[in-house]
């Protein structure tokens, strides 16, 4: 085989490589499809997407943080509201013209929004953990690092509204309304300060959600640049890559031609 023949089969082999390589490429839209193409491009890239996997976890923690807040401090609200119509009944049972039977009446409604509270206490709870029947905690990681952890506080709100005589609510017996009074006042502003703390704690794991959505994107855009494809620059290189195959492939064919012809004069 001539020099030429030699040339154009190494340039031959070299240019299919790389039509395959670009091929890949365009089919895949990365510009890495394993270590051969860059070792130490596909290296960094398999890191950032360690790390974009690790804060989309993140966040789905964070979100379901967010949840367990809100769902507390919906029972919570609805426990404000049944604790705002004991008072009133509280007030009304000051009324002096009230009879026995008038208040007795309005017992029975404290009793029915008693029961009521009682129920959303025992009911408010997340994938089966009750929020405000103790105190507690429920962690969350909420990034890569061993402190990126949130807690959610659990509360014993139904031992706080027993020591403060919510449930010992009676308006009956007139003389017994200031009682009465204090131990809903007390209750109001237990409840206060946990609706308050669940909100601050809402705001926190929100603010992560920000903070961790634009690191995904940051990495995100990071890893594009490493290593997905330039579709202009790789459908160019695939178009100069066929030529030469073509070429190669001519030539080739036309030094074997060559060859054989003067293989022909020489055995004639």
């Amino acid at each position: 085989m001539s020099i030429d023949g030699i040339g154009s089969n190494y340039v031959n082999r070299s240019a299919t490589q790389s039509v395959n390589s670009t091929q890949e490429s365009l089919a895949s839209g990365q510009r890495i499809n394993g270590a051969a193409d860059d070792a130490a491009g596909l290296q960094i890239a398999n890191r950032l997407t360690s790390q974009i996997d690790g804060n989309g976890q993140a966040i789905a923690n964070s979100t379901a943080g967010i949840s367990v807040t809100q769902i507390a401090q919906a029972g919570l609200s609805s426990i404000n509201d049944n604790l705002s119509s004991l008072r009133d009944i509280a007030v009304q049972a000051g009324n002096g013209a009230y009879s026995d039977s008038d208040r007795a009446a309005l017992q029975q409604q404290a009793n029915g929004l008693i029961e009521s509270i009682r129920s959303t206490v025992a009911d408010t709870s997340f994938a089966g953990q009750e929020l405000l029947t103790e105190d507690g905690s429920l962690g969350f990681q909420v990034g890569e690092d061993s402190d990126s952890l949130f807690n959610v506080a659990t509360n014993d709100l139904n031992g706080a509204l027993t020591a403060s005589g919510l449930f010992a609510f009676d308006v009956n017996d007139p003389t017994n309304l200031s009682t009465a009074l204090n131990a809903v006042d007390e209750s109001l502003a237990n409840v206060a300060t946990l609706q308050a703390d669940y909100g601050a704690t809402q705001n926190a794991f929100s603010s992560r959600v920000d903070s961790l959505l634009a690191a995904q994107v940051n990495e995100s855009a990071g890893r594009s640049r490493i290593a997905d494809a330039d579709i202009a620059s790789t459908v160019s290189s695939k178009v100069v890559n066929s030529i030469l195959e073509q070429s190669s492939t001519a030539i080739q064919a036309q030094a074997n031609a060559d060859a054989g012809r003067s293989l022909s004069l020489l055995s004639s």
